[in-house]
């Protein structure tokens, strides 16, 4: 019997939740002013909810450890060639764009995007994106050349992190139309509610329909299966200024490291209630043998009410630091819709299983003698720090 095996390909769910059941009153969730949140650790920020599927995956990537670095990435170029750096569009130059395009594509929100706006004879079909956490600008160079192919005339807002080596915004970026903001104070922390609000403030004019989110940071290689609860804050924070820029029927792409925590869990249930339709992408050019994924939403509602005094204060004073964050959501909440919960269960089995066997299958050509090319400038480093690369599973993105 011959071997399972697995190629990089996109694919995509959608998350459901039972219409029957109620928004939850958030209002209830706000800690009195004397009180405060209870915060967990990002190593004890998981649940029992799949636990023993999470921790294979880690055990298939610790089978990983005895390879070198050249070893690894030759195989891994060898056995899924399909997602590949250094593959070049016509339009832009970077993974990150072709992940970008991948997850568009799979959801439709070119499509939504046109159902909302009305295309003018002279100047097409206008609209406006905020790129969150973008520096130095993939998503954003990716989205100028591909909404013109698509036929819209876009207009361009960003905020990064200032004085960060790696993150200045490309210069190519202004002739675009692309205006770069730092926040109030001019650091460009998103981790800082007041920026957040800014941003809301500057475009508050502006027909925000699109709103992407690129943003992380290095995770050293020991506590690499952490990277979900440990970027907590700044997914968290990606999300919630989504909330603040879009516009009615507006779209939403943001780059998660996984779906195991119930935070992430939180605001996808949540974002449920917020937005007409809600999906998962795992595009092509997100290697199968890593756990990132993209949260893709289309049709914003708006936020229900008394939600946003929640979810405000819950960044605000939920998070004092990066290694611990207050549970969004009480476990219960999630847990009595059994239509979401089996959804989410359903969509991490799906990927976890394409993810082991494709870290099995690099771990076999390994132990077989077999070995693949490795380009003198492998993979362009899309992590946002621009620090040293790192090419293992989860350190591509």
């Amino acid at each position: 019997m011959s071997e399972e095996t697995v190629t990089d390909k996109t694919v995509e769910f959608l998350v459901r939740r039972d219409e029957s059941v109620p928004p939850p009153n958030l209002l209830d969730l706000v800690p009195p002013k004397s009180g405060d949140y209870n915060r967990i650790h990002w190593r004890e920020a998981f649940d029992e909810t799949q636990k023993d599927l999470r921790e294979s995956v880690w055990e298939c990537k610790s089978n990983l450890d005895p390879l070198t670095e050249k070893q690894y990435l030759g195989i891994r170029n060898k056995l899924f060639p399909s997602a590949r750096s250094g593959q070049q569009s016509r339009y832009f130059f970077n993974r990150a764009g072709f992940k970008l395009m991948e997850s568009m594509e799979a959801t439709g929100v070119w499509v939504q995007l046109k159902r909302i706006t009305t295309k003018h004879k002279k100047h097409g079909r206008r609209v406006t994106f905020v790129d969150v956490c973008g520096g130095p600008g993939s998503f954003s160079q990716a989205l100028f050349s591909l909404g013109k192919k698509q036929d819209f005339v876009l207009k361009g807002y960003g905020i990064t992190l200032a004085g960060v080596k790696g993150l200045d915004w490309y210069p190519d970026l202004k002739k675009s139309g692309f205006v770069a903001t730092y926040g109030v104070d001019g650091t460009g922390d998103v981790f800082k509610l007041m920026n957040l609000e800014a941003l809301a403030t500057i475009t508050k004019t502006e027909n925000v329909l699109l709103v992407v989110a690129d943003g992380g940071f290095t995770v050293e290689r020991d506590v690499a299966n952490y990277q979900e609860t440990i970027s907590a804050r700044i997914t968290y924070g990606q999300w919630l200024s989504a909330l603040k820029l879009l516009r009615p029927g507006g779209c939403f792409v943001l780059k998660l490291f996984d779906t195991f925590s119930p935070n992430t869990r939180a605001f996808l249930y949540l974002s449920t209630f917020i937005f007409e339709k809600v999906h998962i992408v795992k595009p092509l050019h997100s290697r199968v043998v890593n756990s990132e994924r993209y949260l893709v939403c289309k049709g914003f509602i708006g936020v229900p009410e008394g939600w946003m005094t929640y979810l405000d204060d819950y960044y605000d004073r939920g998070f004092v630091d990066n290694d611990h964050s207050p549970l969004l959501l009480p476990l219960e909440v999630m847990a009595r819709d059994t239509v979401f919960m089996s959804g989410i269960e359903e969509m991490n089995e799906t990927i976890a299983a394409n993810q082991k066997i494709a870290l099995s299958m690099i771990v076999k050509a390994a132990e077989a003698g077999e070995t693949g090319e490795v380009p003198a400038e492998e993979d362009e480093q899309e992590n946002p720090s621009g620090a040293n690369k790192r090419s293992r599973p989860d350190d591509d993105e």
